[in-house]
């Protein structure tokens, strides 16, 4: 970028690995957007949440994609973690939606999504055990509210020392033509990582013990607009 200052491509990729706010979309291929905040959950919060869900380890249940006429089904095959039941979900959010919503302003900011007013925000525990992977989707998908996603959010809790290896979430370039690049993101603990619901993403297989307690958990879900209201004579 410093040898050639009009490049539009260098200064995407500039902007989004040093943190700033994201210039006018080169015209060609890009490397996915993201921002990630390295310390969202202090130590604190981090055993806060470990606690709840090794204590709440007989309400999780294979998680469930849907499938033929937009039923949830559950096929290990095609995705392998273990998801917290909404209620227990639901208390876990009670303080953590509102410490999200202290740094969107931010977050939004940089992703060049400042004037999106936040409106619902979907929540879910998870972790992935022994194998446990999620293969390359999108989060905007056209069935039901997931249709109206816009920004999506992922934030890493385990155990100290990391008992498990893998997790690492691969959020793929937006490119024309052939190729495969993708930005590797670590699972570090505390950490929060945001990127727009249309980009494709995965996460690779998980290598742990046979405890519970040795996966890789996380706090993931989506952002959408608020309505707009309707008027009209």
């Amino acid at each position: 970028l410093a040898v050639v200052p009009d490049d539009a491509e260098a200064a995407w990729a500039v902007a989004v690995l040093g943190g700033d706010c994201l210039p006018e979309a080169p015209a060609a291929g890009r490397i996915a957007p993201f921002v990630r905040l390295t310390d969202f959950l202090p130590p604190a919060s981090r055993e806060r949440l470990m606690r709840d869900v090794l204590a709440a380890r007989e309400r999780f249940a294979p998680a469930r994609i849907r499938g033929v006429n937009a039923r949830m089904i559950r096929n290990r095959e095609v995705r392998d973690a273990l998801v917290l039941d909404e209620p227990t979900t639901r208390d876990v959010g009670s303080w953590f939606v509102p410490k999200l919503r202290a740094v969107l302003p931010e977050v939004l900011w940089r992703l060049r999504m400042e004037d999106l007013d936040p409106g619902r925000i979907e929540t879910t525990v998870a972790v992935h055990l022994n194998g446990g992977f999620l293969p390359a989707h999108r989060d905007d998908s056209a069935l039901g509210n997931a249709r109206d996603r816009i920004v999506s959010y992922a934030c890493y809790f385990h155990r100290a020392p990391r008992p498990f290896a893998g997790g690492d979430l691969l959020l793929h370039d937006a490119v024309r033509g052939e190729g495969d690049a993708f930005s590797r993101v670590e699972p570090l603990p505390g950490s929060i990582v945001f990127f727009p619901s249309g980009c494709l993403h995965e996460v690779t297989p998980v290598a742990c013990g046979a405890g519970f307690g040795d996966g890789r958990f996380t706090v993931y879900g989506w952002i959408s607009p608020r309505a707009r209201r309707r008027t009209g004579a």
